[in-house]
């Protein structure tokens, strides 16, 4: 028998090769299937890495953009509050030429941006100034910033120029587009590129009193764009709705000559797109991959400006944003395979060696088997290490076939017991966690109460000590006002005036936030009764006000989102027989549920450009009062103007599990766990109304006791 085991194991080692072991077949295996993984991986890193640089560049397109709209915006509403102004001297009589000529005058120093201001009446219908026919008071900056006011008669081709003609047609303030002219009302004469803002304005009997039009000089357009886009590359461009240049850094004398757009380089395509974008699409701005009549590769951001349908650009070479992202990409990705390569030889390498080692006992085992079988010797004739050790489940199989009936019925039944299992084991975490938050927040706030209330009850101290502390100051200054030099150096140094004032606020201060913390502490202290195993009467809106200050950080405005407001209707409610902790977790889910629907709705109405104000109104009334056979149940009505929840969903609400939120935000047993809270351990109800893009009304109802008698209550 000895004999036959050697001679066995002999020939499995010589047919057994190493490339055709399983220590290569895994490490290839592996290996492949890695590099597989990581090249993937690396290619969706550098996508998202691609996609973080075009927000870069939307993002600084945007910051310019808002600024050109914050100057324009504040052009325009000076203009207006010239018109206004004139508007208010015609009314009170006014029909002097002097008095317009010197608010002319006088508003164009207050306006920075405006180089020209100035209106005509119609000569027809001359109502401000009825001695002129063609009257045009103006005002003009000449280069040294001296502002210049004139009156008399004007040319009667002014009002033939469009910046009279087209705010008349349109009824309403226009910008005109950009013009070159010869300015020949500044000595010397200069050649200018400007645009207006013109707008005409009326009597209260809706009459037209004349066209008031602004100046404004596109030299600061190229002051403000002359700064590189992202990472020190790149240029911005101003373009007027009709493809003229206003601003291009990179060639400022193109734009003082307003050439087109479309005419530079191969750009005639690349503004019909964007054109194209802006006229079919919701969005004002996108960006656009594009190749210049050099083969350059460039991407092209764009922004319309609202005021007055100009489009920004920001021009940036595409190895700006691909090149750092593609070098940083590719060697990370050599580096990472290499040294999983390296890593991985090693681990195959010891595996293989310790599988060896442990299987060596039971492949001497079935080497024994085979001898009595042809199929084993067979088996045995494979040149791996897993060939040899076939044989030994060759030999179990019997064995697990009859084992497998036998689990497949135990499976069945392990089945619907664990299903049992898993939902009382997350509610029972569920339950467990916050329970542990109400310990915590009880603990926490416990601990700062300590220290708070010392230091709030020892400030009136300190602010009495303080005061004596002045006066015997004051007294002393009385007594001996020739004070030694120095006591009066380090009066000086000290600033004892400001001290004494300053000191004062700040004893302030620090008694207004020690009593704000004070609250704050209650309020976590009320919301913290998680813990409480008994009912006791416990005031309903306390338990509110607390979850909403706990919320409160939801409620708040964002840069991109205003705040949500709270509205409250508390009724007068008597003490209410309860587990005040557990109540309060149905106020949190149902209140954190409604800032989600919210937050949801503003986001929607944020990509429409709709107006939306996100309220939630909690209300709260006694229902039956009268000590009658219906007992006395308090409802809590939490409401709001959200989304809505889609009819589809309405009827599993309250099922375990059930959520329409992504992985990981919700686990769908917030409002099962409400509904066990209201209706099992409180014997109340809780139900609730919703209309898709309306909103959703929660109703919480539970009787004022639960043990009590009514004659305890009222």
């Amino acid at each position: 028998m000895q004999d036959t085991t050697q001679k066995l194991n002999s020939r499995r080692q010589q047919k057994t090769s190493i490339a055709k072991s399983v220590g290569s077949r895994l490490f290839l295996s592996v290996l492949g299937g890695s590099l597989v993984g990581l090249g993937c991986a690396s290619y969706l890193f550098y996508q998202e890495l691609v996609k973080q640089a075009r927000a870069e560049l939307t993002a600084s397109l945007e910051v310019n953009a808002q600024n050109l709209e914050g100057s324009f915006n504040s052009f325009e509403n000076s203009t207006k509050l010239v018109a206004a102004s004139a508007t208010t001297l015609y009314e009170a009589g006014e029909r002097r030429e002097q008095v317009y000529v010197n608010l002319i005058g006088r508003s164009l120093k207050t306006i920075p941006l405006g180089t020209g201001l100035g209106f005509g009446q119609p000569p027809q219908k001359r109502l401000i100034i009825p001695q002129r026919k063609y009257a045009y008071p103006f005002a003009i900056r000449e280069n040294d910033g001296k502002v210049i006011a004139k009156g008399g008669e004007s040319s009667p081709d002014d009002y033939k120029a469009s910046y009279f003609i087209e705010p008349i047609k349109a009824g309403k303030p226009i910008w005109l587009e950009p013009i070159s002219y010869l300015e020949t009302t500044v000595e010397p004469p200069q050649q200018t590129v400007s645009t207006s803002y013109s707008l005409p304005f009326y009597n209260n009997k809706k009459e037209l009193l004349g066209v008031l039009a602004q100046d404004l000089e596109l030299g600061f357009l190229s002051v403000k764009l002359s700064h590189p886009v992202m990472r020190d590359k790149g240029y911005f461009a101003l373009v007027s709705s009709k493809g003229n240049l206003i601003a291009y850094p990179p060639n400022p004398e193109l734009a003082l000559e307003l050439k087109p757009f479309p005419e530079i380089n191969n750009y005639s395509q690349l503004w019909q797109r964007i054109q194209k974008n802006i006229q079919t699409g919701k969005k004002n701005s996108g960006i656009i991959s594009w190749q210049d009549a050099g083969g350059k590769r460039e991407y092209w951001a764009y922004r319309r400006i609202a005021n007055n349908n100009w489009i920004l650009l920001a021009s940036v070479p595409q190895w700006v944003i691909v090149g750092p992202l593609l070098q940083f990409t590719v060697g990370g990705t050599l580096l990472a395979a290499l040294g999983a390569s390296i890593v991985l030889a090693i681990v195959v390498f010891l595996f293989v060696k310790r599988l060896n080692q442990r299987l060596q006992p039971i492949m001497d085992e079935c080497n024994l088997l085979a001898e009595a079988s042809p199929k084993s010797e067979e088996l045995m004739s494979r040149e791996d290490e897993i060939g040899q050790l076939t044989i030994s489940f060759y030999n179990l199989l019997g064995q697990v076939t009859v084992n497998e009936k036998r689990l497949r019925k135990e499976m069945e039944k392990s089945a619907k017991a664990y299903q049992a299992l898993k939902q009382a084991q997350a509610q029972l975490i569920q339950t467990e966690k916050m329970s542990g938050l109400g310990q915590l927040v009880a603990g926490i706030a416990h601990e700062i109460n300590n220290p708070i209330n010392f230091i709030y009850g020892n400030l009136p101290h300190a602010s009495t000590y303080t005061q004596d502390l002045i006066r015997l100051i004051k007294l002393y200054q009385q007594k001996y006002p020739h004070s030694d030099p120095e006591l009066l150096e380090l009066t000086e140094e000290i600033e004892l005036d400001f001290l004494i004032a300053d000191l004062q606020k700040m004893l302030a201060s620090m008694s207004i936030g020690a009593n704000r913390i004070r609250e704050i502490v209650l309020s976590l202290r009320n919301f913290s009764r998680f813990d409480e195993a008994e009912m006791k009467d416990v005031n309903i809106h306390e338990g509110i006000d607390s979850t909403l200050l706990i919320l409160q950080n939801r409620f708040k405005a964002t840069p991109t989102h205003s705040g949500i407001e709270v509205v409250k209707d508390y009724g007068n409610l008597p003490l209410v027989e309860c587990y005040a902790g557990q109540l309060n977790q149905v106020f949190m889910n149902i209140i954190s549920n409604a800032i989600d629907a919210l937050e949801k709705a503003r986001c929607k109405a944020a990509e429409e450009e709709e107006s939306f104000t996100p309220t939630i109104t909690i209300r709260t009334e006694l229902k039956n009062p009268d000590s009658g056979a219906n007992q006395p149940r308090v409802v809590i009505t939490i409401k709001d103007n959200g989304c809505g929840i889609p009819p589809e969903n309405q009827s599993k609400l309250f099922d375990p599990f059930f959520t329409t939120k992504p992985v990981g935000k919700g686990t769908g047993l917030g409002l099962s766990i409400c509904y066990q809270i209201v209706v099992e351990r409180h014997k109340g109800e809780l139900s609730y109304v919703s209309e898709v893009g309306t909103g959703t009304e929660f109703f919480i109802e539970i009787p004022v006791y639960q043990t009590k008698p009514i004659s305890k209550i009222f």
